[in-house]
């Protein structure tokens, strides 16, 4: 397996990636996919400094497919005399290579980059289903805690 960061130069595997999760998980992923809007809107917020602080992480088996992926974003905060941690945004690993140790591989390398980086918590929101609280649930040393989360759509 490979774990590379998400470039302008590799957004092809990406668009792949989200093709073939759209195809194995119907259910889940109900909107139609237009991939090169889907390219187009990525390589925008690559280059947009907004997004400066967002990482994507891919995993790649041996032929060189993305498998799996892993988003999260650095969030600095003046809490403390300056502060910095990490959200996970957005893990996924395709269907038919769940249960091989792609996840708990994408969070060991997003782990080794932030402690690299001096950071040294991440936070996540978790999915509701079985095999992804299962997940959560194994992740050593991790704590879950149930809070609420206040969310609100500004239209």
């Amino acid at each position: 397996m490979n774990i590379v960061m998400l470039t302008c130069e590799n957004i092809d595997m990406l668009v792949e990636f989200e093709r073939e999760a759209r195809i194995s998980e119907p259910n889940i992923f109900i909107e139609d996919f237009d991939a090169d809007k889907f390219k187009e809107k990525t390589l925008a917020a690559l280059n947009n400094p907004v997004y400066i602080s967002s990482r994507c992480m891919l995993c790649n088996n041996e032929n060189n497919q993305t498998i799996g992926r892993i988003d999260f974003s650095i969030v600095p905060s003046f809490s403390f005399g300056g502060n910095l941690q990490v959200y996970v945004d957005w893990v996924y690993v395709l269907k038919e290579f769940r249960h091989q140790g792609i996840a708990q591989l994408l969070f060991s390398q997003m782990e080794a980059y932030m402690k690299n980086m001096g950071i040294f918590e991440y936070f996540l929101l978790t999915a509701e289903n079985t095999d992804a609280q299962n997940f959560y649930h194994n992740i050593e040393s991790a704590e879950i805690k149930n809070r609420e989360v206040l969310r609100k759509h500004l239209s």
